[in-house]
């Protein structure tokens, strides 16, 4: 629906490729590999376009963490590797000597959507990326943004685009990206120019790192009225405190810490899985073209935090915009709401393939969960009894928010047939999931739902499991040691006994056991037994009726 496969971006293809050989130490495979991406990268010469060479920032940054491996005599790839830094250092003298700016008609063909498609495209943008390339280097910069600006969206085209979010009522939007807001201009206009005309139509959301072009921008943004916020470490904690006596203006700050708390950048190590950058699902706008956005765990499979599907004429849904406590409210293990030609949200019947990646790779460790996003480890104590309990003991404040929900200034009688019948079915799955059977029955569906998931998509993703392996290993060992044993005496089943402190490790036993080829038949019989499938009114998982024999 709205996923392509990794094929339809070789790059990206390579990339997982290359990494999957390094880690299985395939001499032969990690050569091939990296020399394919060469030749990519040779044919996409003079521009190889942002979100490619992005990759090709990655894949060096991967070499350079595995140089004693890539560059030795078995391998031999330090020739190779010098021929893409000067490929890359010569796009950047290339890029930055010739700064374009990008009309709208010219986006407009670029992306060339149906006017469906662009209408969802910015109802449900998150972020507009006015410039390509930014004009700091952050070596901690979750977007991987470019060295040195490339091309602004000219000051129409950045016109139009406003006017069409506001067109369809989208007045949160993020005007950052890989870029800094206040290295875009045209002309003598600045983002100053451009957003004084909105005045309070709109707040849009700016962090910026002060590019020291950018100061008096940044005064008269402050003096007019609009909300930004700065981005402070120790490259520009100083700059920033001075501007600020010179000015009288306190500034609103983010990352206000020595180091920012979740290495991405020139810093991602590629072994190791940390939280979730991403805080937000939707469409992301920038000089290049469309791209839909799905938060994921900061790792090798995806060094940004976040997923990006190029959006396209094949694009059929778009993901419902989610961002700030609502995306963190959203459990990345749930089928996404997204919404179609017809303007009607619904849900997703399966998991996209990034969300079972991240359900893979997810421990239950409370340091890969941002604050207020719940994890698969705290979502599987809902079916334990004192959460039963509590939400039967809930059941006359839950109608009561159903009420202020569904008709909260008239009354039951004044709704549609159909708003009746939906409010009777929330009332209905509340009731039915403070019976103890239901809650067990749904536990058992919630199970082998996932366990479904990671089977189906293990089954074509040899590179993406090898990346995954890697990373989980240490823990997969750890839970085969402690119950394997065990495992050889019962089956899946033994998963049901939710009340058990070791619930979600035994979830993990399984899950991960997938990933190693471990007690996959045992599996596979449970998940034929249990057909599972995801109620969003309910807002649970029941028996797939349609599955069963």
């Amino acid at each position: 629906m709205i996923y392509v496969k990794d094929n339809e971006i070789p790059l990206e293809t390579l990339k997982n490729r290359f990494l999957a050989a390094i880690y299985r130490r395939d001499v032969q495979k990690s050569r091939t590999a990296f020399l394919m991406i060469l030749d990519a990268a040779e044919q996409s010469l003079p521009e190889p376009g942002e979100t490619r060479e992005k990759l090709l920032r990655q894949i060096q940054t991967a070499f350079l963490r595995f140089k004693p491996f890539v560059t030795s005599p078995r391998v031999g790839l330090t020739g190779p590797f010098q021929a893409l830094k000067t490929l890359l250092a010569d796009v950047v003298k290339f890029r930055c000597r010739a700064v374009h700016h990008v009309s709208y008609p010219d986006w407009h063909t670029r992306v060339d959507l149906l006017p469906w498609q662009m209408d969802l495209l910015f109802k449900n943008a998150v972020t507009v990326q006015l410039t390509s390339g930014c004009s700091h280097f952050c070596r901690r910069c979750n977007e991987w943004a470019l060295p040195g600006i490339r091309s602004h969206f000219s000051y129409g085209a950045a016109e139009q685009i406003i006017e069409q979010l506001l067109r369809q009522r989208n007045t949160d939007t993020a005007l950052y990206g890989a870029s800094d807001p206040l290295d875009w201009q045209d002309g003598n206009r600045t983002l100053a120019d451009l957003l004084t005309p909105v005045g309070s139509a709109a707040r849009f959301s700016l962090l910026t790192k002060v590019p020291k072009a950018g100061q008096k921008v940044l005064q008269t943004l402050v003096h007019r009225d609009i909300a930004l916020s700065v981005s402070v470490t120790d490259a520009n904690r100083e700059r920033i405190i001075a501007l600020e006596k010179q000015t009288g203006i306190t500034f609103a700050k983010q990352h206000d810490s020595d180091d920012l708390l979740i290495p991405a950048g020139l810093d991602e190590d590629f072994t190791t899985v940390k939280s979730s950058i991403t805080d937000a699902y939707g469409t992301e706008i920038t000089p290049e073209g469309a791209f839909i956005i799905i938060p994921t765990f900061t790792c090798a499979l995806h060094p940004m935090g976040h997923k990006k599907v190029p959006v396209t004429r094949k694009t059929m849904a778009f993901p419902v915009k989610k961002i700030g406590r609502q995306a963190l409210l959203k459990d990345y293990f749930k089928p996404l709401e997204v919404v179609g030609q017809e303007n009607t949200p619904f849900y997703l019947s399966k998991l996209l393939d990034v969300q079972v990646e991240t359900l893979l790779l997810d421990n239950g460790s409370m340091d890969l969960s941002p604050p207020g996003m719940r994890n698969l480890k705290e979502y599987f104590t809902i079916f334990q009894e004192p959460a039963r309990i509590q939400r039967k003991h809930m059941t006359r404040s839950i109608v009561s928010g159903l009420k202020k929900q569904f008709f909260p200034h008239g009354r039951y009688h004044d709704l549609t047939q159909e708003q009746q019948r939906l409010y009777r079915q929330k009332i209905g799955a509340h009731l039915d999931f403070c019976n103890k059977s239901i809650v067990e029955q749904s536990c058992t569906c919630a199970v082998s739902f996932f366990l479904q998931a990671a089977r189906n998509f293990l089954a074509d993703q040899e590179d993406k499991k090898t990346i995954i392996a890697h990373l989980i290993k240490p823990e997969a060992d750890r839970l085969a040691h402690r119950y394997g044993q065990t495992a050889r005496k019962t089956d899946v089943q033994h998963l049901l006994s939710h009340d058990t402190d070791d619930f979600f490790d035994w979830f993990r036993f399984y899950v991960t056991g997938l990933v190693f080829d471990r007690r996959i038949q045992d599996v596979n019989l449970f998940i034929q037994a249990h057909p599972a499938a995801y109620d969003p009114v309910a807002d649970r998982f029941i028996k797939d009726k349609e599955s069963m024999p």
